[in-house]
């Protein structure tokens, strides 16, 4: 349902991103096709230790989604995976599904977007690349394997770093140029890039034609699973046989 001030015809996404993040918020407004609303919210936690604080941002979720207030939502995306890959697939789905059910409207987690991405493209074989520490970076290995899925290859762009924060601090060409290097000669069915707090969409168009093969990233997968659940068309950003969630959008990348 369209929200009363006139914009958003289409609808209105809700996102909640970390505290921190200043990536997430334009990477899914940017991905988003006229006519559809986006609001954010930040998830929030006075808590020093990274692991900690990434579990209490999906455990007080609901506190943190009640600031929308009365603002009508098609669908909220939760911008953040470190959170799934801590508290692991069975918890996170029990809470998710709670407050779904609590605030009658869908919620979905940047983790959950990408397997549906996953099933949606057949990709069972995944080269899995992460801004994490050693500590998350093990998380996430952990967590794609058990939904099932092979990694045929894992990588961190930052595996000493202490505080996950650390993240918003990479640089999107290096990171490129990185990811670019340790993809070649390696085989999969898709390439996922995870971690909201990473400035991926400038890149992921020529890192496609480079591995001939999907690039997911947090971001990009759970835009297009927001607008698949609130059944809100595609539109201008209709999926093509490179990019085969969205395309179409790095006009509004070039804005940011």
């Amino acid at each position: 349902m369209p929200p009363h001030s006139g914009y958003g015809r289409l609808g209105t996404l809700g996102i909640a991103t970390p505290q921190a993040n200043p990536t997430a918020e334009p990477e899914f407004r940017a991905l988003l096709p006229r006519g559809v609303s986006c609001a954010t919210v930040r998830m929030h936690s006075n808590i020093e230790a990274p692991d900690q604080r990434l579990m209490a941002y999906f455990e007080e979720l609901g506190s943190t989604l009640s600031r929308f207030d009365t603002l009508t939502l098609s669908a909220i995306g939760v911008a953040c995976t470190g959170s799934s890959y801590l508290l692991g697939y069975e918890r996170t789905a029990q809470l998710i599904q709670a407050l779904s059910d609590k605030i009658r409207t869908p919620i979905i987690t940047a983790a959950g977007a990408i397997e549906e991405a996953l099933l949606n493209l057949g990709a069972k074989r995944i080269s899995l690349v992460s801004p994490y520490p050693d500590w998350l970076g093990e998380a996430a290995k952990d967590y794609w394997s058990g939904r099932g899925l092979e990694l045929v290859d894992c990588f961190s762009l930052a595996q000493t770093q202490a505080d996950t924060r650390a993240i918003y601090a990479l640089d999107g060409a290096t990171a490129a140029e990185s990811i670019n290097q340790h993809w070649k000669g390696i085989e999969a069915d898709a390439y996922l890039i995870t971690g909201t707090g990473l400035p991926t969409l400038p890149f992921i168009a020529d890192l496609t034609r480079i591995t001939a093969k999907p690039v997911l990233t947090s971001n990009l997968c759970l835009a297009w699973c927001c607008l698949k659940t609130a059944n809100i068309e595609f539109g201008e950003h209709h999926p093509s046989k490179e990019m085969p969630l969205l395309a179409g959008w790095e006009a509004a990348v070039a804005r940011l």
